[in-house]
C-alpha cells in the first residue's frame, strides 16, 4: 500500500493518519466507546504499522 513512496511522503502520511487516529481515539473515548471497537480507528492503526514496515524497508 505505501511501497514505492520516499521517506518525505511516508513521513507526511504517518503525520495525517496519527493524527485522524488520535482526534477519533479522544472522541470515542469522550463518548465512553472503547477504540479497539470502531473499525475506522483500527484501520489507521493497521495502516500505521503499515508505513512503519515501509519506512524499514526503505532504509534497507
Amino acid at each position: 500500500m505505501f511501497e514505492g513512496l520516499d521517506s518525505k511522503e511516508l513521513q507526511r502520511r504517518e503525520n495525517e493518519i496519527f493524527f485522524k487516529a488520535m482526534e477519533r481515539k479522544w472522541t470515542l473515548d469522550a463518548a465512553g466507546v472503547s477504540p479497539s471497537d470502531d473499525k475506522l480507528f483500527c484501520l489507521w492503526k493497521w495502516q500505521l504499522s503499515e508505513i512503519e514496515a515501509a519506512k524499514a524497508n526503505a532504509s534497507s
